[in-house]
């Protein structure tokens, strides 16, 4: 009966970058530019004027188009977590293998976007 205990602590402790330092998926975006651009995000789609900037929150890329032809299209790549990563392998995580790591994937904690992102478009 004292593994069953055990078990639920196990994975708690595991999953460090789930639990204790968790993942940033919102992203406050600035629009530097003299035109409308528009976001797109696994949360929706949004549209941000000149000078103006709106926090979006997204697991994955984002991407950004300008209502300018001559500006191209960007992305906003999400990072690896790496202080989730490495508290995933020392603390506990090389006795239970790949388990900490398993968790921090299925929960989408392996990956962070960055706080901020200024977007310009020189003509």
């Amino acid at each position: 009966m004292k593994k069953f205990g055990i078990l639920p602590i196990l994975f708690a402790l595991s999953a460090c970058g789930t639990l204790g330092i968790g993942s940033n998926h919102e992203t406050r975006l600035y629009n530097n530019s003299k035109d409308t651009i528009t976001v797109s995000a696994d949360s929706g789609v949004y549209k941000i004027k000149p000078d103006q900037d709106m926090v979006i929150f997204s697991n994955n890329d984002l991407t950004i188009k300008s209502s300018n032809s001559a500006c191209s299209e960007k992305t906003v790549m999400r990072q690896l977590n790496t202080p989730a990563v490495i508290l995933d392998v020392f603390p506990i995580g090389w006795m239970v293998g790949i388990l900490p790591v398993f968790i921090d994937a299925i929960s989408n904690n392996m990956y962070r976007m960055p706080e901020a992102y200024s977007y310009s478009c020189v003509e």
